[in-house]
């Protein structure tokens, strides 16, 4: 009897601290994750609209802005814990010595970037015209590939620095004869000047990557805080492949795109969290490019190993990971 009696107690402390451990994690904790209104972020508004946040523990506080440099400024500015934007803002964050880390890639596209012009039939025809591009961004990295690979110099065109959101307007206006951006600005900018588009892609030239990242503090001292809005984006990634339809709709009612609209960008892209070997080559060239480009100060290339904190994916789902946090 007093076997069965200490027996039952033990389970009884056992089944006290299992249920304890189950309410600490599902303790709401709070972020500030800026992110965009684009395709780019889809496995976020698909985590939002679908309560993945809310399941996973995450009081998520959105700070939307309008391109992913600003939301890497977002982290740098203290202004948000976490951020999605492009590798490229990542890549000029980190070359200008800023403390930041990467921990998953959530979205890749080989036709997000393009070239939308006014009155020109042919890639050629843009020497000499007035291009619109937002620095420190891949449209910044997309236009010089495409005039190298066009064959005309950076001396041969007139670069003009606009926010995206100014691109349509200035297309129509006549301000610019083409701009480099993104969907769904460059289609919207397309449909601008009607008849008179021609929108020129290359998949060959470059592939977007969007990423999640934060400041290296912040990352390292929350990591529990990182795996579970892995694991909200992760949850929103199986629904996508499940139900594509169903997905796309959700995504266009949160970013005010016809579900017609939004297939054009869907399909040519791959919403997937993962840490994969081909980003890490990413980060290098585009630095090599920065550099080569006396676009930052001068300095050694970054040991991107040290920039990316595989840990919370691999906590979460090891099997999405293909590069090895290791120093060289």
């Amino acid at each position: 009897m007093q076997r069965a009696a200490i027996i039952l107690i033990l389970s009884l402390l056992v089944l006290g601290c299992q249920s304890k451990t189950n309410t600490e994690a599902l303790r709401p904790i709070p972020v500030r994750l800026a992110y965009t209104e684009q395709p780019d972020c889809a496995l976020v508004h698909l985590a939002v609209a679908k309560g993945y946040f809310q399941e996973e523990g995450v009081l998520l506080q959105p700070v939307v802005v309008g391109f992913g440099k600003q939301a890497i400024a977002s982290v740098i500015e203290g202004k948000a814990d976490l951020a999605t934007a492009a590798e490229t803002p990542f890549v000029f964050a980190a070359l200008e010595g800023q403390p930041v880390s990467l921990v998953a890639g959530i979205f890749s596209s080989g036709q997000s970037n393009g070239v939308v012009a006014k009155g020109i039939a042919i890639p050629e025809e843009l020497r000499g015209k007035r291009i619109a591009y937002t620095p420190g961004t891949t449209s910044e990295v997309f236009l010089d590939s495409f005039l190298m690979a066009s064959r005309i110099a950076r001396q041969e065109v007139t670069l003009v620095a606009l926010a995206p959101q100014q691109m349509p307007a200035a297309l129509s206006s006549g301000e610019v004869d083409a701009a480099c951006t993104w969907n769904p600005i460059l289609k919207q900018a397309a449909t601008g000047v009607g008849a008179a588009a021609s929108v020129f892609f290359d998949p060959y030239l470059f592939t977007l990557t969007y990423v999640l990242a934060g400041n290296r503090s912040y990352v390292d001292a929350n990591q529990d805080l990182v795996r579970r809005v892995l694991r909200a984006l992760l949850k929103a990634e199986a629904y996508a492949s499940l139900h594509p339809e169903e997905a796309r709709t959700l995504v266009a009612a949160a970013l005010k795109l016809t579900p017609e609209l939004l297939r054009e960008f869907w399909n040519e892209s791959r919403l997937k969290v993962s840490l994969d070997h081909s980003l890490l080559l990413s980060l290098e060239e585009e630095s090599r490019w920065a550099l080569r480009r006396k676009l930052v100060p001068q300095g050694p290339m970054p040991n991107y190993l040290d920039y990316i904190d595989v840990r919370p994916l691999q906590e979460v789902k090891p099997q999405a990971i293909n590069i090895k946090k290791v120093s060289q």
